[in-house]
C-alpha cells in the first residue's frame, strides 16, 4: 500500500506526533507512505525514517495557497498513484480531496482524522467533510459533536490519541533544571501549548499570580507570544517562555507537574506524553480530558484562573497525591493510549475503507 497524508504542518503539534508515529509504522512494516505538508522540523526525522515528504502551502490560509496545494497533489499522485489518503483537519482534508480525486476513474479512499475544532465549527465541518469516505475522531466528545453538527455516524469511527513508550533515560531533573538556571529543590510546572487564544495561556498566568513560589515554563509559540510576555512582566522570572522545544521529553523529567488551561481540546498528545512519562497533570475539563479520569488527572474547571490556581497548588501542597498520579499515568496509557493500539485501529480502519472501495458499485 502506498498512503498519502495531508496535513498543514509538520512541527510540534499533536496532530504532526500522531502523523510522524503512523507514517513511521507504515515505513517499518513495508509499505510506502509519503507525507504532504508545508514543512516543519519533523520533516527532516521523517525522511530519516524513510518517510516521502512533499511541500504543499496548507499552513496559509485563503483560496490561493489552497489552490496552489491541490495544484502540487495532482501533479505528485498523477505522477504516482496512492491507494490510501488520509488528511488531517478540515482544509487539508479540502485540499486531499480537490488534489487526489479530480478527473481519476479509479479515486483512492480519502480517510480524515479530525483532532478537535470551535465549537462553531462543527456543523460547518460535517458538511465539508462528506467529501471523505471515512471520518475519524480522536474522542468520542469530539465525535459527538460531528454527529450534533451532522456528520453520517455510519461515517464516523473513534480512534483516541496515543503515545509511543517514553524511551529510557538516566534521571536529567539537575541536568535540564542547571540549562535552565533552575533550583534542583524549587518547585517547577511546565506548559505545552500554541500560544493561541484556545490554549488559554492568559488564564494560566492571571491564575499564577496565585501560585506562589512555583515557577512556570510555557513551551510553544503562536500568534499571542509578544501578548503573553507582556502579560507575565509583573510576574518577574516566575515565568519562562521557552519558545518552540523539540526536547519536551527532556523538559518532562525536569518539572514537578504539567498544566494544560485550554478552553477546548481534542485529546491533547501533552497530556498524554506527561502521563506516559509520570508527571502529574492538572487539566480543564474539556473535550477528551475527563475520560482520562480523576485517578489520573487534576480535573478543573475550564475559564476560571482560581479553579486552576487552586489545582496547580493542590498538587504541589500534596505528595501522596502527585505520587498516586504518577503511577497511575504510565498504567492507564499502557492499558489505552498506547502508540500500537493507535497503530492498529488505524490499520483496521485503512482496511476496511479499501474493502468498501473495492467493493463493486
Amino acid at each position: 500500500m502506498r498512503a498519502l497524508t495531508v496535513i498543514a504542518e509538520m512541527g510540534s503539534g499533536g496532530a504532526e506526533t500522531v502523523v510522524a508515529d503512523l507514517a513511521g509504522h507504515l515505513v517499518a512494516t513495508g509499505q510506502e507512505a509519503c507525507v504532504a505538508s508545508s514543512g516543519g522540523w519533523r520533516v527532516e526525522a521523517l525522511e530519516a525514517a524513510g518517510v516521502a515528504t512533499l511541500a504543499v502551502p496548507l499552513r496559509a490560509s485563503g483560496p490561493a495557497s489552497l489552490g496552489c496545494a491541490v495544484a502540487r497533489l495532482r501533479r505528485e499522485t498523477a505522477a504516482r498513484p496512492v491507494d490510501l489518503v488520509h488528511a488531517h483537519n478540515v482544509r487539508a482534508s479540502v485540499a486531499a480531496h480537490l488534489g487526489t480525486r479530480a478527473g481519476r476513474r479509479s479515486r483512492p479512499p480519502l480517510v480524515t482524522t479530525v483532532h478537535g475544532l470551535a465549537d462553531g465549527d462543527y456543523t460547518r465541518a460535517a458538511r465539508v467533510l462528506g467529501v471523505s469516505d471515512v471520518v475519524v475522531a480522536v474522542s468520542d466528545d469530539v465525535a459527538e459533536r460531528l454527529v450534533v453538527g451532522g456528520l453520517d455516524p455510519a461515517r464516523l469511527r473513534v480512534v483516541a490519541n496515543a503515545v509511543p513508550a517514553p524511551v529510557a533515560e538516566p534521571d536529567l531533573r539537575d541536568e535540564v533544571r542547571g540549562e535552565l538556571g533552575l533550583a534542583s529543590a524549587a518547585p517547577v510546572v511546565l506548559c505545552v501549548a500554541r500560544l493561541a487564544t484556545p490554549k488559554r495561556i492568559d488564564l494560566l498566568l492571571d491564575a499564577w499570580a496565585d501560585v506562589p513560589d512555583a515557577t512556570l515554563l510555557v513551551a510553544g509559540d503562536g500568534p499571542d507570544r509578544e501578548a503573553l510576555v507582556r502579560r507575565a512582566a509583573t510576574l518577574g522570572d516566575r515565568v519562562r517562555f521557552l519558545g518552540e522545544r523539540r526536547d519536551v521529553g527532556r523538559l518532562l523529567g525536569a518539572v514537578d507537574l504539567l498544566v494544560l488551561p485550554s478552553d477546548r481540546e481534542g485529546l491533547p498528545m501533552a497530556v498524554l506524553e506527561a502521563l506516559a512519562a509520570g508527571v502529574p497533570v492538572v487539566a480543564s475539563a474539556v473535550g477528551g480530558i475527563p475520560v482520562l479520569g480523576p485517578h489520573a488527572v487534576e480535573l478543573v474547571t475550564p475559564g476560571r484562573a482560581d479553579a486552576l490556581a487552586d489545582g496547580v497548588r493542590r498538587l504541589l501542597d500534596d505528595p501522596r497525591r502527585r505520587r498516586d498520579l504518577t503511577t497511575a499515568g504510565p498504567l492507564l496509557v499502557r492499558e489505552r493510549f498506547s502508540s500500537a493500539r493507535m497503530q492498529s485501529d488505524y490499520l483496521e480502519v485503512y482496511g476496511r475503507a479499501l474493502e468498501a472501495r473495492s467493493r463493486p458499485s
